[in-house]
């Protein structure tokens, strides 16, 4: 959990998601400021049509804004295709990083984070769940963080990631 606070360089690029591979300035829609690649639209859609424009406070010129716009859509369409038994720590490290780009940029994404959050304490729950074994020790219960983990990992198994995010 300390590293989805951790103040680092991010490395997240567009090669990191699949569905940034091929096409990316091909068959483009305007959603809110930016042409995004039609397979984000829907994403992008429902980011604009529950959250409003997540861009507004940012400063960034659009030409500078986009990539990480870009990048945070393609995050969240990953919540929203994967389930908890098909991501990993490399995956949600990706996550944090796609979400605090935009964050630095000023974007409203406070509801991202959060949400990251939640699927990180439900992977922590659910290796924890996997292995069987002594894991209230093993984890230090402080402040009932297992118990969390095991709550958002119930939560989550067997459903898209993005659940919850869009309500």
């Amino acid at each position: 959990m300390e590293q989805l606070n951790a103040n680092v360089k991010s490395e997240v690029d567009y090669s990191h998601f699949e569905i940034l591979e091929k096409g990316l300035g091909k068959d483009l829609i305007m959603v809110g400021r930016f042409n995004v690649p039609l397979r984000l639209a829907p994403i992008a859609h429902r980011i604009y049509d529950i959250y409003g424009d997540i861009t507004a406070s940012s400063t960034q010129s659009d030409c500078g804004a986009k990539p990480s716009y870009i990048l945070f859509c393609a995050a969240i369409k990953e919540m929203d295709d994967l389930k908890l038994d098909q991501v990993n720590e490399t995956k949600i490290l990706l996550w944090r990083d796609a979400i605090n780009n935009a964050h630095n940029l000023q974007f409203g994404v406070g509801f991202a984070i959060k949400h990251l959050k939640r699927i990180a304490r439900a992977y922590i729950g659910f290796k924890a769940m996997k292995r069987k074994s002594n894991t209230k020790d093993m984890l230090n219960n402080k402040d009932g963080f297992v118990e969390d983990c095991f709550r958002e990992a119930k939560y989550f198994l067997g459903k898209p990631l993005s659940i919850g995010l869009f309500h």
